[in-house]
C-alpha cells in the first residue's frame, strides 16, 4: 500500500509508525507532502516532499500527478483548510485509481464550520456568536453575565489545533510569566479582545467557557455509520495535540459521538472533541472530520483506525470487533532529526 499524507509534519511521526506497524504486517509506503521545508516531517517516510500551498491554483494538478506517478493508493488529508477543496476534486483525484479520505461537500459544510456546527446542534454545546467589534463583544459579554462572573473564551473561527484560542480572565491576563509558553493557555482581558475585534478583520467566535477535562472520541465511520470508535482524555497539549493522556471511556460522549456521525453523514476518519464537566457529561467543542493528532495513541490502546481506513477505501474487509485497553498512559516526548 502506498499512502500520502499532506501536512505531514512533526505531529504526523507516530502516525507514520503506525502505519508501517500495522497488524497485517503489510509493506506501507509513506509519502509526507508539507509546503513548509521547516515543518516538513523528514523521518520515518519513505520519501518528504515539498508541495506547493494548497491555495495554489496548480494545487490539485500537482497532487493528480504526483499521485499518478507514484502509483499512490490512498490520500490521507492533516490540513482542515483543505478538506473542502480535497472533496471539490475527489473525483479528478481519483480518475487515476486513488482513493481520497475526505467526507462530502455537504458533510463538510457543517462538520469543517465550528460556526455552521453551533447552529445545528446548540443543545449540545456552549452558548456562542461570532463577533467582529467590540461592541458585539460587549453586548455578547453582558448576555451572558461575564460582568457577573460567568467565563468566556473566544478562538478564531478558521483555524485548528487550539491557534487563537484564548481564555477572558480579568486577572490571569496580566501573568507575563505565562506569555508565550508552551502547552498553556493564553488569558486576554475583555478590553484586549475589544481592541483585537476592532482592528482585526477576523471572525472571532465568543463563547461560554466550560470547566472541565479535555476529552476527545476518534470514530471510524462509514456514510454516517459507526465502525468503531474510542475515547481519550488529554491531561497536557501542545499546539493542539496531546502530549499526556489516558483512554478513557465515557458513554455519554459515546452516545453523542453515535448520534452526530450519524446526522452529519461522516465518512472516514474523524474526532470530537469535548469538554467533561466534573458530574461527567460532555460538552461538545467541535468536530474535526479528518485524522486527529492522537490518533495513534488509539492504535496502541486496541486497533489503528487510519489503517482501517485505508482499507475501507480501498473495497477491503476490516476488522472493527476489537476491544480498547482502556487505563492505558501516554506522554509524547521529542527527538531530533538531523540533516542537509
Amino acid at each position: 500500500m502506498k499512502v500520502v499524507i499532506t501536512g505531514c509534519g512533526r505531529h504526523s511521526k507516530s502516525l507514520v509508525q503506525s502505519l508501517k506497524n500495522n497488524v497485517d504486517g503489510r509493506e506501507v509506503e509513506v509519502i509526507g507532502i508539507n509546503n513548509s521545508p521547516a515543518n516538513i516531517l523528514r523521518s520515518d517516510v519513505d520519501e518528504a516532499i515539498i508541495a506547493p500551498s494548497i491555495t495554489d491554483p496548480d494545487y490539485i494538478d500537482w497532487l493528480l500527478d504526483l499521485c499518478t506517478r507514484k502509483k499512490v493508493d490512498v490520500i490521507l488529508p492533516y490540513i482542515t483548510a483543505e478538506l473542502p477543496i480535497l472533496a471539490a476534486n475527489r473525483e479528478k483525484l481519483e480518475s487515476t485509481g486513488t482513493k481520497v479520505s475526505v467526507a462530502s461537500e455537504r458533510t463538510l459544510m457543517v462538520a469543517n464550520d465550528k460556526v455552521e456546527l453551533a447552529r445545528m446542534f446548540p443543545e449540545y454545546m456552549p452558548k456562542q456568536t461570532v463577533v467582529r467589534s467590540s461592541a458585539e463583544v460587549r453586548s455578547f459579554a453582558r448576555s451572558i453575565g461575564y460582568y457577573t462572573g460567568t467565563p468566556l473564551c473566544c478562538k478564531l473561527a478558521d483555524k485548528c489545533g487550539g491557534t487563537g484560542f484564548a481564555i477572558l480572565d480579568e486577572k490571569k491576563y496580566l501573568d507575563i510569566g505565562s506569555f508565550n509558553k508552551m502547552g498553556v493557555n493564553r488569558y486576554i482581558s475583555i478590553d484586549q479582545l475589544c481592541e483585537i475585534a476592532d482592528k482585526v478583520d477576523a471572525d472571532i467566535i465568543l463563547q461560554e467557557y466550560v470547566d472541565g477535562d479535555d476529552y476527545s472520541v476518534c470514530v471510524l465511520a462509514d456514510h454516517g455509520k459507526v465502525k468503531t470508535l474510542c475515547g481519550f482524555i488529554g491531561y497536557a497539549m501542545e499546539y493542539g495535540a496531546v502530549t499526556q493522556g489516558e483512554i478513557v471511556r465515557n458513554d455519554w460522549a459515546y452516545t453523542l459521538a453515535y448520534k452526530l456521525t450519524e446526522k452529519l453523514e461522516l465518512d472516514g476518519n474523524a474526532c470530537f472533541d469535548f469538554i467533561i464537566r466534573r458530574t461527567g457529561r460532555p460538552v461538545l467543542l467541535e468536530c474535526n472530520p479528518r485524522i486527529s493528532a492522537t490518533i495513534p495513541f488509539i492504535a496502541k490502546a486496541g486497533t489503528d483506525l487510519v489503517y482501517l481506513r485505508c482499507k475501507q477505501l480501498l473495497g477491503e474487509p476490516i476488522d472493527t470487533n476489537v476491544s480498547f485497553d482502556y487505563g492505558l498512559k501516554m506522554v509524547k516526548y521529542y527527538d531530533a532529526h538531523y540533516y542537509r
